[in-house]
């Protein structure tokens, strides 16, 4: 995972606001719903930063409920007045910046009454993040077709969203922009993987039977799990890149 203040820098701006009061509320309910771990820092520019999860949606009063903040000395500072910003420590950063209404008991128990935030943030790069397969460790992939033969080819780059790969252009029918395919098997860290899959992007250029051709894949039904291992190989790469530009 990218460290602490990376990870804020990159979350909070204004391309990762979710901009619809209807997106905003869906993200909330998600984080109540699923009581998800967020890191809290408390105060201006940070006085002390600690860790807990948001129990309830008191949208009557517009006002979230947020569970007392682990370790207990960092509910010193969680006074009301004071500025809170939360966001969840996961592949995909979700997080908002707030102000703290009261402390409380809520349900037998101490926690802490914000303000319910305008505005979330969202990090946007499930889709568009890539990570390059490097020449020695090439991954084979299958494309079984509708109709057609399969065609075998090797993965350029991948991301959550898709896949770029090379392949011998097949000498049955051409693969066409827009096609569906049945499946997409390759391997990720070891694990046989298959997938439904769409062409996007053909390659430039004009292609003949045996050439080599570069088609842009988007997965349909991507598995939970697996889409969590390529956001976070993504993520890897992403920071080793950012590494080696710095030095």
């Amino acid at each position: 995972m990218v460290n602490g203040e990376t990870r804020l820098d990159k979350l909070f701006v204004d391309a990762n606001r979710l901009t619809l009061k209807a997106a905003c509320d869906r993200a909330l309910q998600f984080l109540v719903k699923n009581q998800q771990n967020m890191q809290v820092l408390v105060g201006q520019p940070g006085t002390f930063m600690g860790h807990a999860a948001l129990l309830y949606d008191d949208a009557l009063h517009e006002s979230l409920i947020l569970d007392a903040l682990t370790p207990d000395a960092a509910n010193a500072y969680a006074l009301a007045g004071e500025d809170l910003l939360l966001w969840t420590d996961d592949a995909l950063p979700l997080g908002f910046q707030t102000v703290v209404v009261e402390q409380l008991i809520w349900q037998r128990f101490a926690a802490i009454r914000i303000q319910r935030p305008e505005m979330v943030f969202q990090w946007q790069r499930r889709s568009t993040l890539r990570a390059v397969v490097d020449s020695f460790n090439k991954t084979s992939v299958l494309l079984k077709r509708y109709g057609a033969r399969a065609v075998e080819g090797e993965c350029v780059d991948i991301g959550a969203g898709g896949m770029r790969i090379a392949i011998t252009a097949p000498q049955d029918y051409p693969v066409t922009q827009g096609e569906l395919l049945a499946q997409v098997q390759f391997k990720f860290q070891g694990q046989a993987c298959s997938v439904e899959a769409k062409v996007c992007h053909l390659g430039p250029g004009i292609y003949t039977q045996g050439g080599v051709q570069q088609l842009g894949l988007a997965f349909i039904h991507l598995p939970v799990a697996l889409e969590d291992k390529i956001i976070q190989y993504t993520l890897r790469y992403d920071r080793e890149c950012l590494r080696r530009a710095s030095r």
